[in-house]
Formats: C-alpha cells, sequence, structure tokens
C-alpha cells in the first residue's frame, strides 16, 4: 500500500515533461541583453566561471553552453553533455522605462520510470539554479554601459546655468594653443567683472565643412555680467537628469569615441539631443602635454 502511494505521489508531482524556467528584471534596455548574449567576445567577459572558457563553448558544471541560434529578443542556448543535448530559449522583452525582462526556459523528459522521474527532477533543479547563476551573471554585465557601450554613462543635471562664452571659427581644428588663448580672453573678462568661476572651460568643436570648424568655449560663472564685443552670456537650462555623463582619460581620438558611445547610447533609447553637447577640460592642456594623462567629462543634453 505505501510502495503504490509513493508511486501514486510520484507521478502525480513530477510531470513527464518537467519545465525549467528562470526569469529575472535588469535595469537596461532588451537591446544590451541580446547584445551580451548574441556576441561570442562579450561571454568571455561575462561568463560566471573563468576555468570553463573556451574559443566557441563554456562550461559551467559539468553542462557546455554555446549560441544555436541568435535572434533580435534573445537566443537559443544549447546546453550538452557526452550524454544528451537540451536545447533552451531566451527572450528578452521590455519592461517599463529603461529595463527589461528576461525569461530563460527549457524542459526535460520525465520518462515513464518512476525512479528516472526522481532523477530527472533532481538534475532539474540542479540545472534551475545553474541557469539561474549564469542568467544573473550576464544581467549583471548587461547593466552596465560601459561594457556595452565602451564607457560608463550616467544621467545627471548641469547645476550652474550662467555661462560667458566666446565663439571663433577656424579653417583647421583648433590648436591647443588657440583654444587656451581664447579660454585666457575669457578669464580676463571675468576676473574684470568681480564674478567667480564655476568649473573648468566647456569646449565644443563642430566641423561645419571639410574646411572649416566651429569652437565655441564658455566658463560657468556665478553671476550675469554683460556681454560685449566678443564675449558674449549664455543661460542653460537646467534640466534634471537630461544630460548624459561620461569622463574620459585620453587625448581628441579617445573623447571622439566617447561622443559616439553617447550618441549610440541616446540612439538605443530614441533619445534626441535639445542642445548642443560640450566638453569640460579638466586638465590643463598647455601644463600636461602628453595626452594620454588628459581628463575630460563630456556632457550631452538629452530629451
Amino acid at each position: 500500500m505505501l510502495l503504490t502511494l509513493c508511486l501514486v505521489a510520484i507521478y502525480l508531482f513530477i510531470p513527464a515533461k518537467i519545465n525549467i524556467s528562470s526569469t529575472s528584471v535588469v535595469s537596461c534596455i532588451p537591446k544590451n541583453v541580446a547584445t551580451s548574449l548574441n556576441n561570442p567576445s562579450k561571454w568571455r567577459q561575462w561568463w560566471p566561471d573563468e576555468k570553463g572558457r573556451s574559443a566557441d563553448s563554456f562550461f559551467y558544471k559539468g553542462y557546455s553552453y554555446r549560441v544555436t541560434n541568435r535572434f533580435t529578443d534573445g537566443a537559443e542556448i544549447e546546453l550538452a553533455t557526452d550524454k544528451e543535448e537540451i536545447t533552451s530559449r531566451i527572450v528578452v522583452f521590455p519592461y517599463g522605462k529603461d529595463s527589461a525582462g528576461v525569461e530563460w526556459k527549457t524542459s526535460l523528459d520525465a520518462g515513464a520510470n518512476p525512479f528516472a522521474r526522481i532523477t530527472q527532477h533532481s538534475k532539474a533543479s540542479r540545472l534551475k539554479n545553474d541557469m539561474e547563476k549564469i542568467l544573473n551573471s550576464v544581467l549583471n554585465f548587461a547593466s552596465k554601459t560601459e561594457n556595452i557601450y565602451g564607457f560608463h554613462i550616467e544621467r545627471t543635471t548641469f547645476t550652474d546655468t550662467i555661462l560667458a562664452a566666446i565663439r571663433f571659427s577656424t579653417s583647421s581644428y583648433p590648436t591647443t594653443e588657440i583654444v587656451y588663448k581664447a579660454i585666457d580672453r575669457l578669464k580676463e573678462k571675468i576676473k574684470k567683472e568681480g564674478v567667480e568661476e564655476r568649473d573648468f572651460p566647456m569646449l565644443n568643436i563642430v566641423q561645419t565643412d571639410s574646411s572649416q570648424f566651429e569652437t565655441m568655449i564658455a566658463i560657468c560663472i556665478d553671476k550675469l555680467i554683460k556681454n560685449n564685443a566678443d564675449i558674449f552670456i549664455s543661460r542653460m537650462v537646467p534640466m534634471k537628469n537630461r544630460f548624459l555623463k561620461t569622463e574620459v582619460t585620453g587625448g581628441p581620438s579617445t573623447v571622439k569615441i566617447a561622443h559616439i558611445a553617447i550618441e549610440n547610447y541616446m540612439n538605443d533609447r530614441f533619445l534626441s539631443a535639445p542642445a548642443i553637447p560640450f566638453e569640460i577640460l579638466v586638465t590643463d592642456r598647455r601644463e600636461v602635454t602628453d595626452t594620454t594623462k588628459w581628463k575630460t567629462t563630456i556632457f550631452h543634453p538629452s530629451m
């Protein structure tokens, strides 16, 4: 009688097909998760077991994992040992603003034998735990902008809104000497007016055609002053959490790449720019000639 009850319980509580599912929510857009899944080079960065990484397969607790199909909303992942191959699917979907929901699911055939069902049920529990750890690893990776765009990008508010500025054109990219001559003129004006500087100089350079560059340099000040012939006062609209910011160490080429990274970030989120981006020149380029040591903070307004 007891044996019969045990057998009934096994068939009642362990179905013929055991579904395995792991779900989570992550603070990033779905595209970033899909990119982390579908790019093999990304796997090498986020895979939880460093010893389990190889050229095209990744191993975790007795199973190898590899992508067999790539989709814009996820991927098909094969789990394999010497004795079996299991097909699974990760689906990524929007979950509110700047968030993604993720589900990883597969199934095991339990078989007709009651002892086989117990074995498969135990295997399913272990696989679920493994899948959750792997999923947490990839989601933690995808949630960091530096892993997707190459730079840490954050939302912030630019609080200093009064700018003393100067604008000029050159037939080639402005040299450090030209930029700092303009900065010095701004500083002289600010000192003469008896107001205080709020931050490092701000810079924006735009190439308008093959032989024309428009440069704007500004310094934040604490009070309004009068315009003169070539120096003007500008007011920036304080937009709470509408500025995208990243910090860069390196020369002009690195700064350019960082601008492109923020533009890609904005395009992925369908953001537009209500005003021009700018660079904060943290390092005085005249005193530090080694461009690899230049520190720059980049801001992009976004809506």
